[in-house]
This record gives structure tokens, sequence and C-alpha cells, in this order.
């Protein structure tokens, strides 16, 4: 049924679990699971700018990435890991698009049942509205 799934990632523990359940669901056909990881840029400065603080964010990101992805490789499932750099929801969308993912699984904040709006603007809400592929929240 899924054949390429995209786990966007803040790299907290949460996103372990995404990775997981992401897993188990294309052990039984195979397939590929991409982990993204965005580095938000600072608006207002130039990339160049602060072009050594984000090679650092990379070279950090990129390590905590291949970990994550090295936990399951005893799976028969792909891994593939990747950093962009701009807004989260935006290059979600973009790769989501791009690379025709099947499904997004991402990890999402638990919902105050006295205040259920209050999430509208995270980065999950955002997902499961915007992104035209199935998503699957974790919690």
């Amino acid at each position: 049924m899924f054949n390429h799934i995209l786990i966007p990632t803040d790299m907290t523990i949460h996103a372990e679990r995404a990775v997981d359940i992401a897993v188990d669901l294309l052990k039984p056909t195979g397939g590929t699971v991409t982990l993204l990881h965005v580095i938000q840029t600072i608006e207002g400065l130039e990339f160049h700018e602060l072009q050594s603080f984000y090679a650092e964010l990379e070279s950090r990101a990129r390590k905590r990435l291949h970990a994550l992805a090295a936990r399951h490789t005893d799976a028969k499932v792909a891994m593939r890991t990747e950093v962009a750099y701009g807004t989260p929801i935006t290059e979600i969308l973009r790769l989501s698009e791009e690379r025709q993912i099947d499904l997004v699984v991402l990890s999402s904040h638990t919902v105050n049942r006295e205040d259920p709006t209050s999430g509208w603007g995270t980065l999950s809400y955002k997902v499961g509205v915007l992104v035209p592929c199935p998503v699957l929240l974790v919690k």
C-alpha cells in the first residue's frame, strides 16, 4: 500500500517512535523511508552571512539522522536521510510532492481537551491539512 514514507523530524525521542511505526508499515512489502530534518533559516539575513553556523547545524543533523536510520539496518526497508533549509512546512510540502511520497509520518503534540484549538498553528496540524498524501500522527 505504501512505498515511500516521509518522516519530518526534529530529532527528539518522539521521532524514534515515528520511525519505528513507518518501518513496521513497510516491512511486509519493502519500500523507502526518508528522514527529513529542516534547518530553519533566519529571515532578514543572507544565507552566506551565517554559513558556518548553518554548516555546523547540518553536520549535527546528519549525524543524528544517520543514527536514527541505523536503528533499522536489519529491516528490509531502504533508509534515506535528507537535510533541507528554509521553513519546515514549505520543505515538507516540496519534498512530499517532488518524491511522490505515499505517507507522511510525524510525531504530534498531545491535544489539550479543554482547549483543542490551541494546537492549530503546530507543524503537525499544517502538515495534516496541506500535504497531498495521507498523514499519520504519532503521539
